[in-house]
């Protein structure tokens, strides 16, 4: 199997237990609302980054990854109870801040729609 096939089964299968552990199993209140948005593993499967992203804004990102680094050793054991991997990979968690600014060009793109619409209303009265 070629390495890339293998790294990308690996990344696959980490996300969703990483999905999982991180989102439901965790009883760490600052990691709640949390979501997995993407996993990285590098070609030796040594190493993984974690890419998170929380629900709530006013969990800062800062808090949402010292609770996570401090869940490491956690998360590391139930990969390696769940997974079978030869080797469990390092985790380093990182803030993904994707999803929000998704979420600020889709309002914007919304206002722009309803400010166009106004004035053919307008028109139309």
């Amino acid at each position: 199997m070629s390495s890339n096939v293998r790294q990308k089964r690996v990344e696959e299968l980490l996300s969703q237990e990483l999905s999982i552990i991180v989102g439901a199993e965790l009883a760490d209140p600052a990691i709640s609302l949390v979501d997995v948005t993407n996993v990285v593993v590098s070609k030796d499967l040594r190493t993984a980054k974690v890419y998170v992203f929380h629900r709530d804004e006013a969990v800062s990102q800062r808090a949402l990854l010292k609770a996570l680094t401090r869940a490491t050793p956690y998360i590391r054991g139930e990969i390696a109870e769940r997974c079978g991997l030869r080797v469990v990979p390092e985790v380093y968690f990182y803030y993904d801040d994707a999803p929000a600014r998704a979420a600020r060009v889709d309002e914007l793109l919304r206002q722009l729609a309803t400010e166009k619409a106004a004035p053919a209303q307008a028109e139309g009265e």
